[in-house]
């Protein structure tokens, strides 16, 4: 089904198709047909709002050969009459004409089959286009401006324009002279440039003070203002408070952090001695605050310390006073010079920018283990000497030096032009000098500090250059730089395919410990049976609890007490896999109970009446897996594993329900499958009330049932669809094993005798 998803939060559109592979030829969903040579097929997209660019273009087919290709085209226009030609439609769209956004974009685009080969036939799967929206974007209110004017029924995004590291938020502080009834306000993070952000989150103190923020990386936040009111709402200021750097302002320690460079605030202040409480200095006019602040008024931003009592010197009194210190005159003649030497006399080099990836991250030795290169440029480096290395073996009594490193010398004034204030010069860059044709890496970095102690060039410590595994590009056309300056001199490229091999050969054997202790399960009294649940070659299960075995709705299996309170920014995520032995109506199936009937806190998930009941608190989620409530075993069937997967998603007000099995009709083929793709049997999503709660006494459980289970888990983090294949597959959990707070797997525990010492 044709699918058009424009984002104006994120400034993306996705324009999609899959086909119905089975489907009749004359049927909407069949594949499209490529039978002779020159026949053709076209998609048009009409009125497509605020389009600015197209960017990629990707689609699968059935039949292709060296012979038997798809050639493909795409033509715009802004009115449905007047189009451009028809253009070449590549994977990276780099030829898509200017556009004013404030039109619409008609959109066609055209497979025709080419080639010599006149047999055979060529089939479109699926295809996906994708590109960017222009969003409601607002880089800064600026201080001569009291508010942001928000009109009912529209999105703006407010961003801050001003570079932070971030140690902590303790508050929240919106600022606006109107009324925020039904006004939706999110917010996401980078902490790499932009590169990537953070999910859309609701604006709360609750969020914003709970997410993992790195002190040590750069810190962007964006704001999204949505007005579901009848009238203009108007947005002042908007504050986190708690302990910042501003690093646009060398390195400004201050315990706000707003949108404007002369910051109001209700809530930041301190307590005077008669503790009355006073607002923070730099108040730029009045408001409300909302979100955990104090309301109140503020005054004016007062910059100019006129309200001391002692004599202000103006600016003329200040230029005249005598400064020892006052180089500025020599440092910008300094760096002047500095410049133009290297100009005149430097290499030219193409210099890529590496990052750090925060997937690569050691918290246990504090250093990021994979990187990115994020971006290249062309600058001037100056060789120290002007010599470079011979690549000779040197040999003494001493030591055997294989390569000589060398030194070059980079203007700081020049590197923050080519590649802007946040990047620095680091270990992993790598440097491609063109006029020699020879690529060397960063081996050490730093700022050179000679006259009056100020850093006037970064001096970095070069060896050659040798491709790793665990610095990637960051994007297609890096890559294809990369390789162009590298191609067949990599010793990858000169052995990968007996490298290749030789990985192949090394089995890595499955590692086993007894379970004589148990530091999950406080006490299991429903008895285990051993089954083998296999999908495909895959085995998730060995053995599983039969809660049959217990009286219906007594324990069966107890846990250990664990993470009694939570927050409403805690997520949950929660699997099982299940098999009902006997379906009675009426009847609860419990996959999990962590819940205090007294005070009607925590959680619990029942089956009943082919119906999900999710219990949060006080609040109660049904989930009709038919559609509508039903007494009848027509869901779900006798003797069949199911999985269950529920994400409690606290943090955007979502409840997901999903139920999978595996891809067979009957559960004894299951192990003949050629693939390990289960099969979605049920999905649903409701908007949720976060919920918070503290339990003492309380332990979670499963309670007693006509059912057997295995594999249970537990994740302090919500599972993401596109996972959900790879988790429940695995019978341990790998990757994803720093988010679990418990996996069960219903092993036997294992007793052992005890032997006196020395006995």
């Amino acid at each position: 089904m044709q699918e058009v998803v424009s984002n104006l939060q994120n400034g993306t559109i996705n324009i999609s198709d899959k086909f119905d592979i089975n489907a009749a030829t004359y049927s909407i969903d069949a594949t499209p047909y490529f039978n002779t040579i020159g026949s053709e097929y076209s998609i048009s997209f009409v009125n497509l709002q605020n389009v600015s660019q197209l960017s990629k273009f990707s689609y699968d087919t059935l039949g292709l050969t060296d012979t038997r290709f798809l050639k493909n085209y795409y033509r715009i226009s802004r009115d449905g009459n007047a189009w451009t030609e028809w253009l070449d439609l590549k994977r990276t769209i780099d030829n898509f004409p200017v556009i004013d956004t404030k039109d619409p974009l008609y959109l066609d685009i055209k497979w025709v089959r080419a080639g010599t080969s006149t047999v055979g036939t060529i089939r479109i799967l699926e295809y996906s286009i994708k590109g960017s929206v222009e969003r409601n974007f607002v880089e800064t209110a600026g201080d001569g401006v009291s508010t942001i004017s928000v009109v009912p029924g529209d999105t703006v995004i407010w961003k801050a324009p001003f570079i932070y590291k971030v140690f902590g938020v303790d508050d929240i502080e919106i600022i606006s002279p109107t009324s925020l009834t039904n006004v939706d306000i999110q917010y996401r993070f980078s902490q790499d440039n932009s590169r990537s952000w953070s999910n859309w989150e609701p604006f709360t103190k609750e969020n914003i003070a709970t997410v993992r923020i790195n002190p040590i990386r750069f810190f962007q936040i964006e704001y999204s203002i949505t007005n579901n009111s009848t009238s203009n709402i108007g947005i002042q200021d908007i504050n986190l408070i708690g302990d910042f750097q501003n690093v646009s302002k060398d390195y400004f320690k201050t315990n706000l952090f707003g949108i404007r460079e002369c910051c109001q605030s209700n809530a930041a202040g301190y307590f005077d001695a008669s503790g009355n409480f006073v607002p923070a200095d730099n108040t730029n006019g009045s408001g409300t605050s909302v979100g955990g602040g104090i309301s109140g008024s503020g005054g004016a931003c007062d910059t100019t310390g006129a309200g001391s009592t002692l004599p202000q010197l103006n600016s003329q009194d200040k230029a005249n006073l005598y400064n020892p210190y006052q180089q500025n005159t020599a440092m910008t003649l300094l760096n002047k010079l500095s410049s133009d030497a290297e100009q005149v006399f430097g290499h030219k080099v193409i210099y890529f920018v590496t990052d750090a990836d925060k997937k690569g991250q050691d918290h246990s030795l504090h250093e990021y283990q994979l990187y990115n290169v994020v971006c290249e440029g062309t600058i001037k480096v100056a060789v120290d000497g002007n010599s470079f290395p011979d690549s000779q073996i040197v040999m003494n009594q001493f030591d055997l030096s294989l390569f000589e490193s060398m030194t070059v010398h980079i203007t700081k004034i020049q590197f923050k032009e080519i590649f802007g204030p946040q990047r620095r010069p680091s270990k992993e860059d790598f440097i491609y000098f063109c006029d020699v044709n020879r690529m060397f890496q960063v081996d050490h970095a730093q700022q050179f500090r000679n006259f009056n102690n100020s850093a006037i060039y970064y001096k970095l410590v070069l060896k050659k250059y040798t491709q790793k595994a665990n610095v990637q590009a960051g994007t297609q056309q890096i890559q294809d730089k990369i390789k162009t300056l590298t191609q067949n001199t990599t010793i990858n490229e000169l052995f990968g395919v007996e490298n290749n091999q030789d990985k192949a050969a090394i089995a890595n054997k499955a590692q086993f410990q007894p379970l004589t202790k148990d530091p999950i399960r406080l006490e299991y009294l429903a008895s285990i049976d051993k089954e083998l649940i296999e999908n495909s070659s895959n085995i998730i299960s060995k053995s599983n609890y039969d809660l049959s075995s217990v009286d219906f709705g007594t324990t069966a299996v107890k846990y250990k007490n664990f993470n009694p309170s939570i927050n409403v920014a805690t997520d949950i995520g929660f699997t099982i896999w299940f098999n009902i032995t006997n379906y009675i109506p009426g009847e609860a199936y419990n996959f999990i109970t962590y819940y205090d009937d007294v005070t009607s806190q925590g959680w619990k998930v029942n089956l009943t009446n082919d119906s999900i009941v999710v219990n949060l608190n006080s609040d109660t989620y049904t989930y009709d897996l038919l559609g509508t409530p039903s007494i009848d075993a027509v869901a779900l069937e006798e003797e069949v594993w199911y999985c269950y997967v529920a994400n409690i998603n606290q943090r955007q007000r979502k409840l997901e329900q999903f139920i999978y099995k595996r891809n067979v009709d009957e559960e004894d083929q299951a192990g003949s499958l050629t693939n390990t793709l289960l099969r979605k049997v049920y999905h649903n999503t409701q908007d949720m009330t976060p919920i918070s709660y503290e339990m003492e006494g309380q332990n979670c459980q499963i309670l007693g049932s006509d059912m057997k289970v295995t594999n249970i888990r537990l994740f302090i983090e919500t599972i993401p669809e596109s996972n959900h294949n790879k988790i429940l597959n695995q019978a341990i959990i790998r990757d994803d094993s720093k988010y679990l707070v418990f996996a069960d797997n219903a092993n036997t525990r294992l007793s052992l005798p005890r032997f006196p010492l020395f006995e």
